[in-house]
């Protein structure tokens, strides 16, 4: 779904859901689109998605993070993984190094840049993740991640 659909223009109100709104699937989904709208405005100028946020912490917190290792860790295919690596180069803010054990293999890692936004990054998505889980207490926000674990 395109970032910039308004999902809160929908009036719950005045539609018949039915079953709808009793699968997991639907809900997530409802749940999703509000989140990556809010995730849009806090990140917005940067470029970053979801996914390149997730694919960019994960190479900090990894250095040397073989491209095929990423994609296995974020569940994705090796060439969407490609693709997002493509990216983030692009961005500036990763490069692929020659891996030192393995001249076919390349490592992945920050460049200052990604260091100094994947910095920034964290803290405007901590906000926005305060902002979406404010109508939650620590308990209920730790159960909801808990729960949600048992889905992957």
């Amino acid at each position: 779904m395109p970032h910039d659909v308004d999902a809160t223009a929908i009036d719950s109100t005045a539609v018949d859901y039915g079953d709808l709104t009793r699968f997991i699937g639907y809900a997530l989904r409802r749940a999703q689109m509000r989140l990556y709208e809010d995730f849009f405005r806090s990140v917005k100028g940067s470029g970053i998605s979801p996914a390149l946020f997730s694919a960019l912490l994960l190479v900090e917190r990894n250095p040397g993070l073989q491209q095929g290792r990423l994609g296995q860790a974020l569940g994705v295919a090796r060439s969407g993984a490609m693709t997002m690596v493509d990216r983030l180069e692009r961005l500036g803010l990763v490069e692929r190094r020659p891996a030192p054990h393995d001249r076919r293999a390349y490592g992945l890692h920050l460049t200052q840049k990604g260091g100094r936004a994947a910095v920034n990054l964290r803290q405007r998505v901590a906000e926005h993740d305060k902002r979406i889980s404010a109508r939650m207490d620590d308990a209920e926000r730790r159960r909801l991640i808990e729960l949600l674990e048992r889905i992957y």
